[in-house]
């Protein structure tokens, strides 16, 4: 007979998967999403219990549930020199309240997982990096940017890879 694991004490620990959608680029081109699927099949692997909270979904569900002016309105702020935040319309002022959300969530979250490949900066995702890190979170950056001053900063852990990610599971890393 085995010895229970300690782990099998505690509640299920809840992840969120930060990460670049639009990065350096303009309007609604996005980057490749696909990470969050191998992020979410990582993680479920290896902590079926996990809560995962991935800010791609809640933003497509939130888009999905809005008409298509939200992107109309979103684009034309390419056009205007000067932006009020009250000025700004009510689908886009939704659009930043629920970016709040998201940033107040990844501070709730036991774990931040920030998915930053390459050397493309991400604003939104330091925002959530920042938030967790604040709250005393555990962030685990997945990149190679380790002379980032908001990388290195906000991280508990920097790891190269998706590998490395699993590695660090594996080795009860997110157990901090």
């Amino acid at each position: 007979m085995t010895a229970p694991d300690a782990r099998d004490d505690r509640p299920a620990r809840s992840y969120f998967l930060a990460g670049t959608m639009q990065g350096a680029r303009t309007g609604a081109d996005l980057t490749d999403q696909s990470y969050r699927q191998r992020l979410t099949e990582a993680l479920r692997a290896r902590r079926p219990d996990a809560v995962i909270h991935d800010p791609g979904v809640v933003m497509a569900e939130w888009l999905a549930s809005h008409p298509a002016d939200v992107r109309a309105a979103h684009a034309a702020l390419a056009d205007r020199k000067v932006l009020h935040h009250d000025e700004l319309a009510k689908e886009l002022r939704e659009l930043t309240d629920l970016f709040h959300r998201l940033t107040r969530l990844a501070a709730d979250s036991d774990v931040c997982v920030a998915w930053l490949p390459g050397h493309e900066p991400s604003m939104g995702t330091a925002a959530e990096m920042l938030s967790a890190h604040r709250a005393g979170r555990t962030v685990v950056a997945i990149t190679d940017m380790r002379q980032n001053l908001a990388v290195l900063s906000c991280s508990t852990v920097i790891l190269p890879d998706l590998d490395a990610f699993t590695d660090w599971l594996d080795s009860g890393g997110d157990a901090l």
